[in-house]
This record gives structure tokens, sequence and C-alpha cells, in this order.
């Protein structure tokens, strides 16, 4: 009985390690080498993407769209024009080994960008925007150079959003110990929410309105009147 018992459960041992092997093997598929390719897409003005991605984004009167990456990883990602908005992701959630994948972009107009997933970015070129919209989580990162009216954000998870040009306003939201760096970004009028440990560098000329809690910092340059409202150890200083 107790050699029964033993062949059995030995036997069980041996399925459980056969199927972490074929589970592992899946994951590790062989690296088939880099390439590019490009997308014909047009008529869109947001962007919606995740997965790690690193992005060029300029503006350019025409649309142009180029991703550049392992060749296993290119037959996993799927680009997509959906309602005037160009998103990226992979089809095969399951595969956790990703070589970097490259995104280029060349757009006209660039209405709202929305980045999860560690993505990096940088835009460039875009100037004399009507209004520009940023949502970032899970530690994404963007660098925007250009010019607008109206610039809104929503950092979460850790985010950072580094910003250099001018605007009229600048108004968001900062939580997760998320970072604005605009010292770079003169806008007339800013209004701030920050939680959780954020922190906002910013340059205004007429208007600062903060509201800053749970040990969030705020720091400003140039001559505004400042409305502010803090707790939690958080603090708005002149720079």
């Amino acid at each position: 009985m107790k050699h029964f018992i033993f062949s059995i459960s030995l036997a069980l041992f041996a399925f459980v390690i056969q199927s972490c092997v074929y589970v592992d093997s899946q994951d590790d598929i062989p690296p088939r080498g880099e390439g590019t390719r490009t997308y014909d897409f047009r008529n869109f003005d947001e962007l919606e993407m995740g997965d790690a991605f690193r992005l060029n984004v300029k503006a350019g009167s025409s649309f142009s769209v180029s991703a550049k990456g392992e060749l296993n990883d290119l037959d996993d990602l799927n680009l997509f024009v959906e309602n005037g908005k160009l998103i990226a992701r992979y089809n095969n959630s399951w595969r956790n080994r990703r070589e970097p994948m490259y995104i280029d972009i060349t757009m006209p107009d660039v209405q709202k960008v929305d980045f999860s997933g560690a993505i990096k970015a940088k835009m460039e070129g875009f100037e004399n925007l009507p209004g520009l919209e940023f949502e970032l989580s899970g530690a994404s990162k963007v660098e925007f150079e250009g010019s607008g009216r109206d610039f809104k954000f929503d950092l979460a998870g850790a985010s950072q959003l580094l910003m250099f040009g001018k605007g009229k306003y600048l108004d968001g939201e900062l939580s997760g110990a998320s970072q604005l760096d605009a010292f770079d970004l003169v806008a007339q009028e800013s209004d701030l929410e920050l939680s959780g440990a954020s922190t906002a560098r910013v340059c205004v000329s007429e208007l600062l309105k903060v509201d800053a809690s749970g040990a969030s910092n705020v720091r400003y340059k140039g001559n505004p009147d400042v409305d502010k409202k803090t707790s939690g150890g958080s603090t708005v200083k002149k720079e």
C-alpha cells in the first residue's frame, strides 16, 4: 500500500513539473531578430497605449506610423484606429518576456493621450494647440515640447510629465507619488490638486491655485497670486 501511494505521489509530482516546464517553454520563444513595420493609419488625434512601449510622437502635416522591435513581438502587436484614437497593445498578454518596442508616430494634431504600463514617450513640435489632455498611470513618463491654450492632466501611480513651452491654462491632478516638471512651460494660470506624496514644479504668471495633501509639494516660479490649501505636511513654496 505504501509503495502504491508513493508511486501515485511520484506520478503527480512529475505531472506538475511537466506542466510548469510547458508553461515556461511557451513564454521562452526563441528570438527571430529585429524588424520594422509601417502602418497606413489616418484620421486620429488621440493615443491610447500601454505595455511599456517606447514612443516618439512628432507633429507633421501628414500621418505616419511605424514600429520597430523583435519579430515575435511585432507579430503580437495590435495597432489600430478606433473612433479617432490610435490604440496599441499586445495580443498575447501571457507573454512576459518582451524586448523593447519602439513606435514612431507623426500626426498633425493631438487632443489626448492615455498611457499606462510604464510607457516612455517623447512628444514634440505641437504648437498652438486648442487643448491637450494627458492621462498617465503605471509609472509612465512623457516629455512634451510645444504650446497650447488649455493643458489638462491626470497623473497616477508614480507617473511623470515633463513639459516645455508655453500655455494659458495648466490644470490637473497628481496622486500616488507622481511628478509634474513644468518649470520650462510658462502658464498664465494653474489649478493643481495633489495627494499621496506627489510633486509639482510650475511656472505661472497670474494665478496659482493649489489643494495639496498627503506630504505633497508644489514649487513655483513667477509672481502669481497664490490660493493654497494644504494638509498632511504638504508645502507650497516659491523657487
